[in-house]
């Protein structure tokens, strides 16, 4: 008796994959190449291409878009599941791009550059050895450590208003 196994090999560069919040895709990056796979037979079902080398992807919790990110170049790039002739792309410019996350309702791009954390709201003197952002469980409040005159504090944003709700030393 003999069994006959069928394999596909995928390459991947850096650990460049992401199975969507949802579980129906998959995500590999490799060089300029976004490949979304479905999880049931494993077969491509989208392609996109960023305009430069990806080294961070993302998907949002609603699984409705991935992000892919150069951090080098502060670009970023979001495509969309369910319209993927659509897409945004998104230059940091000066302040430069320390790290990029999707925000708990899928609607905000957070980043985080040399500078501040910016987005609509522009959070001054973040303390730069956390390069993360720390949310509730429910997601409605961002927690963010202010560094003022070598004073350590920490903020909560209310992530409906994006308004600062609390300081707390």
């Amino acid at each position: 008796m003999s069994l006959e196994v069928e394999c596909d090999l995928i390459r991947v560069n850096n650990q460049l994959c992401d199975f969507s919040k949802d579980g129906r895709y998959f995500a590999i990056a490799y060089q300029t190449n976004l490949l979304i796979k479905s999880t049931k037979k494993f077969d491509t079902v989208y392609s996109f291409i960023f305009t430069d080398i990806i080294e961070y992807l993302e998907w949002s919790r609603s699984s409705e878009f991935i992000l892919c990110v150069n951090i080098k170049k502060a670009i970023i790039q979001v495509y969309s599941i369910h319209y993927p002739k659509w897409k945004y792309k998104l230059i940091e410019g000066s302040a430069g791009l320390e790290s990029v996350s999707w925000s708990p309702d899928s609607k905000y791009i957070l980043t985080l550059s040399d500078f501040n954390v910016s987005n609509v709201t522009h959070i001054q003197n973040v303390k730069s050895s956390f390069h993360k952002l720390y949310f509730s469980p429910n997601g409605n409040k961002l927690a963010v450590v202010i560094s003022i005159e070598g004073e350590d504090n920490i903020e909560i944003y209310k992530t409906d208003t994006w308004k600062l709700n609390k300081v707390s030393n």
